[in-house]
């Protein structure tokens, strides 16, 4: 290697010409090289922290089994663009999904006509035979106001469209309303999002106004706040002998009121909700050093495999389950699995008006239930389910102060996945099982000054690094002709004195 070097010094950067010559070699290579890889259309290596350009594996999971033919249609994006980079990972994933690029609409009419798009349009078109999503830039991109981020939606738009396509029967998840609960479009915004991005018929149920016409794969009930009333009570004990799924959040109640018609529902499976919140005394097991912002124990279940070792979640002023006895839970042919508990040392209070961050005399210390789930055997071998977490607040969009800035309750450890994650479980949707990943990517603008620095770093500064080049090396060759100029004269010079001294001796 190093007499290559040096053979390239001598006998080819001495050479002005063949200096130039061998750029240009370079530079052929340089290309040569570039389009090779190009039309071996390799991966790219995502070294980003949370593998913001590759797909994710939740996106892997949902689209791998997909059976039918899927054609992703890009129309004007050009060559290259960041989305077909991201398209063409889905044909490596399964080969039933295609990737059309079509650089000008007006090279096909049939789809111009189809769908009526114009001239210069940019659009995403998810096709099956008999089916079709269409996606326009607007849908890639959403904008975080508390976080001034920019939120890229471009691989969730086009799973979801993908697997919305081809699902056989999506889940329909309705949420009570008429007791004050939280509302989809007030505390659960996010979670609501979240769930319709991941192909869900997501809606409210009033059953005072009306009974759906088809039977919900999903009941969620989130803090009612007044109790139900008889004909509530004779649907959902209807839905549950049918084998139903409830998932029932519960922030603490402190007004001491009785809902007879709760408790009706709750008995058919023989677990309550306790008055009281959840203090930890494990300063590791609480954030911003308080007591009731809690960090709980996850048991390991499938909708948790990967939040049990992962981080865990955030739970803030959680009660806690009591549940039937064995003798009852076994006349209600009911199973119970625990799910979250507290520490073993935590406490449990009642009295609210004290504040003591310590134990105080009426405090219950010990390990608490958070959060189970509770399977009841029902006729024709059919299997109803209600699934009990003591703490609401953590999966709403209720702002957390921590220092300087505000985060939402569900966006808190993996909290957000932790109640996606069991909605899934009981929706039979184990595809979208994950930890999913951050596709937050945060906007900046850059100032005129820095703007200007960037340009120099850009333009000026290659320009300088060649400039000195060429005169670096202009000055070594003159170094260089000089030398060989008085070499060549102090030669000449000793030859005439050898003459000289020739003529001499003659």
């Amino acid at each position: 290697m190093k007499k290559f070097i040096e053979i390239i010094k001598k006998k080819w950067l001495r050479d002005t010409s063949k200096t130039i010559l061998l750029v240009a070699i370079l530079v052929a290579v340089f290309i040569g090289i570039n389009i090779l890889i190009q039309k071996a259309d390799l991966q790219d290596i995502d070294v980003t922290q949370n593998k913001l350009y590759s797909l994710s594996e939740e996106s892997k999971s949902q689209t791998k089994n997909v059976s039918e033919e899927v054609t992703i249609r890009l129309i004007g994006f050009g060559t290259d663009s960041s989305i077909e980079n991201l398209a063409k990972q889905y044909t490596k994933n399964n080969e039933n999904i295609k990737v059309d690029v079509i650089l000008d609409i007006e090279d096909r009419p049939d789809l111009k006509s189809k769908y009526g798009i114009t001239s210069g349009t940019q659009v995403i078109i998810v096709e099956t035979a008999t089916a079709n999503k269409i996606i326009t830039t607007d849908d890639l991109y959403s904008y975080d106001y508390t976080t001034y981020e920019e939120i890229d939606l471009s691989e969730q738009k086009l799973t979801n469209a993908i697997v919305g396509l081809t699902l056989k029967e999506i889940p329909k998840i309705y949420f009570l309303t008429g007791h004050n609960e939280y509302g989809l479009q007030t505390h659960l915004t996010i979670l609501n999002a979240y769930l319709e991005n991941e192909v869900n018929d997501v809606a409210t149920l009033d059953l005072l106004v009306n009974q759906p016409e088809e039977t919900p794969s999903l009941i969620v009930i989130g803090t009612p706040t007044k109790d139900f009333a008889d004909v509530e009570v004779e649907y959902l004990t209807q839905y549950i002998n049918n084998g139903g799924k409830i998932l029932w959040m519960n922030d603490p109640q402190f007004k001491q009121e009785e809902f007879p018609n709760m408790k009706k529902i709750l008995d058919l499976f023989g677990g309550y909700f306790d008055d009281g919140i959840i203090l930890e005394q494990d300063s590791s097991k609480m954030i911003l050093q308080t007591p009731n912002f809690i960090i709980p124990t996850i048991n390991y279940t499938n909708a948790t495999k990967d939040i049990a070792t992962d981080g865990g979640i955030m739970l803030i002023n959680a009660g806690k389950i009591s549940i039937a006895e064995d003798s009852v839970l076994e006349g209600l042919n009911v199973n119970v699995e625990s799910i979250v508990t507290s520490s073993e040392n935590a406490l449990y209070r009642t009295d609210l008006e004290n504040s003591s961050e310590t134990k105080i005399s009426s405090d219950e210390e010990g390990q608490f239930i958070i959060a189970a789930k509770f399977s009841k055997a029902v006729e024709e071998d059919k299997e109803a389910v209600l699934y009990m977490i003591a703490d609401n607040l953590f999966a709403t969009d209720y702002a957390v102060t921590a220092g300087n800035s505000q985060t939402y309750a569900i966006y808190f450890y993996n909290n957000k996945d932790y109640i996606l994650n069991t909605i899934a479980d009981l929706t039979q949707r184990e595809d979208t099982i994950s930890i999913r990943k951050d596709v937050g990517t945060v906007t900046y603008t850059a100032t005129e000054q820095e703007d200007t620095i960037i340009r120099i770093i850009i333009f000026a500064l290659p320009a300088v690094i060649i400039l000195v080049g060429i005169i670096v090396w202009q000055v070594r060759r003159h170094r260089t002709g000089g030398k060989t100029k008085r070499k060549k004269q102090k030669l000449l010079q000793e030859k005439n004195e050898q003459e000289q001294n020739d003529k001499k001796d003659n």
